[in-house]
């Protein structure tokens, strides 16, 4: 499975439906009806993009987005999201965290503010880690762990460990500083309210 083919599946699923269970359910029926290659090449592109957004940054940016409550396995859903929003959203992200106040999704979510959102609202798509390990075995009836085990690959199933800097999240001087946009849109809405 090459990259255009994974984003494409994944845009696919998103004009299909908005509901991201039906977009789990719908993405591993159509891996499944794939080659048991194509479906390990899918797990193996969704490590990778998500090992773009799995920095220390990354969390502090979800942690001001989700006012908050993230923690590590709502930041790994997080990282599902983001990846769900499409490969444009992700790669502006990935370079930059603090680009995720452009992006409209969020800017919706900010001036909605966290205390007010239903649970579907919230910036996480849980499931998504699961997509290719179910439409594997519906294909094969075998295991996707082992298929990338012979292959020398780890399927990436929780967020960290972070290289780098790790600062306090709870400091407003460290999100002001990091994550200037989003920082001040995020108090923006807070004070309109």
């Amino acid at each position: 499975m090459d990259l255009d083919v994974f984003w494409d599946l994944l845009d696919e699923s998103a004009r299909v439906t908005s509901d991201q269970q039906e977009r789990r359910v719908w993405l591993t029926s159509r891996l499944a009806a794939l080659l048991p290659g194509d479906i390990v090449g899918f797990e193996v592109l969704l490590s990778a993009t998500r090992g773009r957004v799995n920095t220390f940054s990354h969390w502090h940016a979800a942690y001001v987005l989700c006012d908050g409550l993230c923690s590590a396995e709502q930041f790994f859903a997080f990282q599902s999201w983001l990846i769900g929003l499409g490969r444009g959203v992700l790669g502006a992200v990935a370079g930059c965290p603090d680009e995720l106040a452009e992006v409209p999704a969020v800017r919706t979510l900010l001036a909605v503010g966290a205390e007010s959102w239903p649970d579907a609202a919230w910036p996480v798509w849980e499931g998504l880690e699961r997509v290719a390990r179910e439409a594997f075995f519906a294909a094969t009836g075998r295991s996707l762990a082992n298929a990338l085990a012979v292959l020398g690959c780890v399927p990436v199933t929780d967020a960290g460990p972070f290289s780098g800097a790790v600062w306090d999240l709870d400091s407003p001087l460290e999100a002001a500083v990091r994550l200037p946009r989003l920082w001040e849109l995020a108090q923006g809405f807070e004070e309109a309210a």
